[in-house]
């Protein structure tokens, strides 16, 4: 029975966990598994089981971009969207490059569910893409790895790499700062049984790579030229094809991409001056195997993947299934209602 003045109410809330970066890295998901994750991701895409729209994006300054990354498993029933920022000329402020949060939400009620830091998850699963397109298309002797950019994505490329080349003997680097490479070099030594060399310039990195990788930003002109790219190697661009020439691209015997639509999506923004190639394959439809990879030791393999929300909504929500079972974390109570 109620006393005076007392009614019956019910009280509902909606709380958002909060993960920060440092909460997600204490973790300790290693490489391995993002590669599993993401793998698994990159599947449901090429079973045509993800909804995954090209990534809309703002442009403050000719260098930068901000971009809203939605996707959704239709069959494992996640979904969320990241924002993150690319700002090149961060490099020379100290500042980081790359910066996002990411939101995981409820697919049954649309309501968020957690908001975490999205930089360390678009570093590791950008390396993870460029492993699952080496374990597919690069040459089963592959040795010499070149990379050219010697940041955040020169290194957890190699990571990554490292998980799925097993006979990687050399890294070659180059880095338009000198002393980044230096530093690259110091640093990823002691992190892989390959030798680390710095090279004097792109074209050192890119003749005799098996393997070679552009980890730049914006960029006023390209750097690899058609006749570096050699017969037999993989070539990756994390660049959106800024740092190939078009002749590179266009004549490449296969190319490889993560999502066409968002292919020709960019090339409307900018992208691929020179035209898309005529014949691709994408990387899903090669995980699942209704499409091939590497065919003969003679193919220049050309892989542009610009990035897609699946591969971070895969992940992220590892990491919010992690957390759950390591309660208590921040909580943000959004709205409430009776």
């Amino acid at each position: 029975m109620l006393g005076i003045g007392q009614k019956e109410a019910s009280m509902s809330k909606i709380e958002v966990t909060w993960l920060s970066q440092a909460d997600i890295i204490a973790m300790g998901i290693g490489t391995a598994e993002v590669i599993d994750l993401i793998e698994k991701g990159l599947a449901e895409h090429g079973r045509g089981r993800v909804e995954n729209p090209p990534k809309p994006g703002i442009h403050a300054t000719q260098n930068s971009f901000i971009h809203a990354m939605p996707a959704y498993y239709k069959d494992l029933n996640i979904g969320g969207m990241k924002w993150v920022s690319g700002y090149s000329d961060n490099r020379d402020r100290g500042f980081p490059q790359i910066i996002g949060i990411l939101i995981l939400n409820d697919m049954d009620t649309g309501a968020p569910l957690c908001v975490m830091d999205a930089t360390w998850i678009t570093a590791v699963r950008t390396a993870a893409v460029s492993a699952i397109t080496a374990k597919y298309c690069a040459k089963k002797d592959a040795c010499v790895l070149g990379i050219v950019g010697a940041g955040i994505q020169g290194r957890y490329n190699l990571l990554a790499l490292d998980q799925v080349v097993a006979g990687l003997e050399k890294v070659k680097v180059f880095d338009i700062k000198p002393e980044a490479a230096e530093r690259y070099r110091v640093e990823m030594v002691p992190k892989t049984t390959a030798e680390v060399i710095v090279c004097k310039d792109v074209e050192s990195v890119a003749r005799g790579s098996d393997i070679l990788i552009t980890a730049t930003q914006r960029l006023p002109e390209p750097l690899i030229r058609n006749e570096w790219f050699d017969k037999g190697c993989l070539g990756m661009g994390l660049e959106a094809s800024r740092a190939w020439h078009g002749s590179a691209i266009l004549n490449a015997d296969k190319f490889v991409t993560d999502d066409w639509d968002q292919c020709k999506y960019f090339h409307a923004q900018g992208a691929f001056p020179e035209g898309l190639p005529t014949r691709y394959t994408e990387l899903g439809t090669i995980v699942t195997g209704q499409n091939k990879g590497r065919e003969n030791d003679e193919e220049r393999i050309l892989a542009i993947n610009i990035g897609l929300a699946l591969e971070d909504i895969i992940l992220a929500d590892r990491i919010y299934r992690q957390a759950k079972e390591r309660e208590p974390y921040p909580k943000m109570t959004l709205f409430e209602w009776q």
